[in-house]
């Protein structure tokens, strides 16, 4: 039997051209470095991914027994999710915004906000198509768009700004061409908050430009001091042209749960919903059980969240303050945005050097856009013991001064 020819072969495989158009994410070397480290026993104390660190509440997770206990929970999921979780969402919103959505048409579970931008974007970009995507920011909020063909005008939010966007410097011609605009505040990975006053602004600015906004509120009860995150669906006839994202995984430390929800503009919900159903099934029955029971917290706990999480702050930000670093302190989120000290070529080698020199895995700020690189990103995942022993580490090993 004759063998076929091995040598010189090439792969007959072609992939997708939409995967060139987005970028490889930085951090996947200093990932591997990082796990390396960790298989030779190095304590690393990691920083990076703004994965919580806190239990899941009690109740959800008795919730969670009972239900799998339940065989009804072992069938598909309805595609609209069920009525209960919708109900429950809706009734959260109220409580929490005073706004009111209709949990037939308004409110949609998806498996994580991550899932349901990257969906909307398909949605909503043919190719060619605009996004503005104030940068640094979250990265699917571009990629989204990328992946669906379009193109991304990135906004810059800067320093002397508080990290929010000048709207006024946005070009007419980008305004024109642009089909969706995002925004989130508490803002991942600045940390930095906004007021009411800003979400009227882009709010009215994209009714003018019939622009498609969409707010991503992962972060809306993890502020801190007095301030209190708002909702754009509180804003007059922001549920004709938004919709608002809202996540269970930093509210509830439920990230690894993957259970989100959608709310807004009944047009876009129901698009996101046509899109849904010819990738997936929906969320797990017995995780939108579960997420029902969280819903029933008082909003009294969430406030005790966010101290734990302002607690890590204040700790990093005062002793960073004692070697000489002068930075804006975060309003709410869970990071400290940290501009890269001279002598380092990027916000990539400032991360490495923390990694290999003083074992503190962050995440470099060139991986949130244009506008990130400069910066690196310390996520506030671990106890305040440990992100103190992590500054202690940074200047035993001579990284942080400027």
């Amino acid at each position: 039997m004759s063998k076929l020819p091995t040598e010189n072969k090439k792969s007959f495989i072609k992939l997708a051209e939409r995967l060139g158009y987005v970028p490889t994410y930085i951090f996947s070397k200093l990932d591997k470095e990082k796990q390396d480290l960790i298989q030779k026993n190095v304590d690393v104390i990691d920083l990076s991914l703004g994965s919580p660190d806190l239990p899941s509440p009690p109740v959800v997770i008795e919730e969670c027994i009972s239900a799998l206990k339940d065989r009804n929970n072992y069938r598909y999921p309805p595609f609209w999710g069920h009525k209960k979780f919708r109900e429950s969402a809706a009734e959260w919103m109220k409580k929490r915004f005073s706004v009111t959505l209709d949990p037939e048409s308004e409110i949609l579970p998806l498996t994580g906000s991550k899932e349901g931008i990257t969906h909307l974007a398909f949605a909503i970009i043919n190719p060619g198509d605009l996004t503005i995507v104030p940068s640094p920011y979250y990265p699917v909020h571009a990629r989204g768009t990328l992946l669906a063909g379009g193109k991304i005008y990135e906004l810059p939010l800067l320093e002397k700004n508080n990290f929010l966007p000048d709207l006024d410097i946005i070009p007419q011609s980008m305004l024109d061409k642009a089909k969706l605009f995002f925004i989130s505040y508490p803002n991942n990975p600045t940390g930095a908050v906004c007021d009411f006053d800003f979400l009227e602004k882009v709010v009215n600015l994209c009714i003018k430009n019939q622009i498609v906004l969409v707010s991503d509120l992962a972060y809306s009860e993890l502020t801190f001091g007095n301030h209190i995150a708002s909702s754009i669906l509180q804003i007059k006839g922001a549920k004709d042209i938004a919709v608002e994202f809202h996540t269970l995984s930093k509210t509830y430390s439920m990230a690894g749960w993957r259970i989100a929800f959608v709310a807004g503009c009944k047009e876009l919900v129901n698009a996101l919903y046509e899109v849904k159903t010819n990738t997936d099934y929906g969320v797990c029955n017995i995780i939108q059980a579960a997420s029902i029971k969280a819903f029933t917290i008082p909003l009294t706990e969430h406030r005790k969240t966010a101290m734990i999480y302002q607690e890590r702050r204040d700790v990093m930000m005062q002793k960073l303050k004692k070697l000489g670093w002068n930075i804006p302190t975060p309003g709410g989120a869970m990071y400290i945005w940290l501009p890269v000290p001279k002598g380092y070529k990027s916000s990539f080698d400032f991360s490495e050097a923390l990694l290999m020199k003083a074992h503190i895995a962050t995440i470099p700020g060139g991986s949130f856009g244009t506008y990130g690189e400069g910066y690196i990103r310390i996520a506030l995942v671990d106890s305040k013991e440990r992100i103190a022993e992590a500054v202690d580490r940074m200047e035993r090993a001579g990284l942080v001064f400027n």
